[in-house]
């Protein structure tokens, strides 16, 4: 691939659902925004629905919201060329009452790079300075593309245990992607003596958990059903990270009485609760959360500069990347997990990285 810099290479999502790698010649840039030297790019599990099931906002679309890089060009004294910088995807309006009180993650009228204006999945983009995250020189860009889905698990855990659990209390996390595994993580370096359980489908990513958890593997619905059947299984916290209609209706089951279910993993289906399951939610008297985002308020009290501590602690993002790919290649292998994803075979995939390096 010959790249120059007075273009700007992307993938770009038509609206026949077909992923193009374009090139295109860069503007002059404005003068509210700052040019970001995409490097590492990584690869959410929103955008195999965005891509192939016609879940974008708009067409043509340049996907990708995990982002980490170096500042390229910018008119602020600030922010100088060749700092290592994340980016916050979402693009608040600053004007609604939640933007008035700092929540900027729950503004009433966003945007949002990589989803309703173009994002990641290029070698430049421009933002604008208040979505830049300046990262210590420490920090690898390896692990720095991560900062967005790691803050979402920060925020899933501390919101979550927002009481500090008690020792050999359970947890039930189900799924083992990308972000049940931070999320798995975060908990065992926040809380060193509690009880862990991981479930999922694929047998490879319940092997790359880490040490000292339980792992169940669900090769067919009736494991499901013996699990919940199980008088041992009954736990004081689930997170659901799957979006999965079945195994959120069982996760209701699954609790104990003053239990925790968060759920932040995206919906697939319409998801059906009978009367009984709602019973149970009454009478168990449990608490049900629902995650979408982290805090980010550029302050130095947010869940991004909490991911920075864990990194020190010696939490590595990079250490799950499964495929490190080149910008070009991108359309190729996400429709080939994709394809898998939908034929639901068992194969070793956990993260995708684009590298621009």
């Amino acid at each position: 691939m010959n790249i120059n810099n007075k273009y700007n290479f992307v993938i770009n999502l038509k609206r026949n659902r077909k992923l193009i790698f374009e090139k295109r010649k860069l503007k002059k840039l404005e003068k509210n925004k700052i040019r970001i030297r995409l490097k590492k790019v990584g690869v959410c599990a929103s955008d195999f629905p965005r891509a192939y099931l016609g879940e974008a906002y708009s067409y043509p679309l340049v996907m990708g919201h995990e982002m980490a890089g170096e500042i390229y060009q910018s008119n602020y004294k600030k922010y100088k060329v060749k700092e290592k910088v994340s980016i916050f995807p979402l693009i608040p309006c600053k004007i609604c009452q939640s933007c008035k009180k700092n929540d900027f993650v729950h503004c009433h009228s966003y945007s949002y790079y990589g989803s309703r204006v173009d994002g990641g999945f290029a070698k430049f983009i421009d933002v604008y300075p208040w979505n830049i995250f300046k990262l210590p020189k420490k920090v690898k860009l390896s692990d720095a593309f991560a900062m967005e889905p790691a803050a979402v698990a920060l925020n899933t855990v501390n919101k979550t245990f927002y009481k500090k659990p008690k020792i050999n209390q359970k947890v039930l996390v189900v799924g083992s992607g990308f972000i049940g595994q931070m999320i798995m993580r975060i908990i065992k370096i926040k809380f060193k003596k509690i009880n862990l359980t991981i479930l999922d489908r694929n047998r490879h990513k319940l092997n790359l958990s880490p040490k000292k958890t339980r792992k169940f593997l669900i090769s067919q619905k009736t494991d499901l059903e013996k699990f919940v059947k199980n008088k041992m299984n009954f736990f004081d916290y689930v997170i659901e990270t799957t979006g999965s209609s079945d195994f959120i209706t069982h996760s209701i089951k699954l609790l104990n009485h003053n239990g925790i279910l968060t759920l932040m993993g995206n919906i697939n289906s319409d998801v059906n609760i009978k009367k009984n399951l709602v019973n149970q939610i009454l009478r168990k008297e449990v608490k049900i959360l629902g995650i979408w985002n982290s805090k980010f308020d550029k302050t130095n009290n947010d869940d991004w500069t909490d991911v920075l501590k864990l990194l020190k602690k010696g939490f590595k993002p990079s250490n799950l990347v499964s495929h490190w790919i080149k910008l070009d290649e991108t359309p190729k292998y996400l429709r080939k997990i994709f394809e898998h994803k939908k034929s639901l075979k068992k194969f070793k995939f956990l993260k995708l990285v684009i590298s621009n390096d």
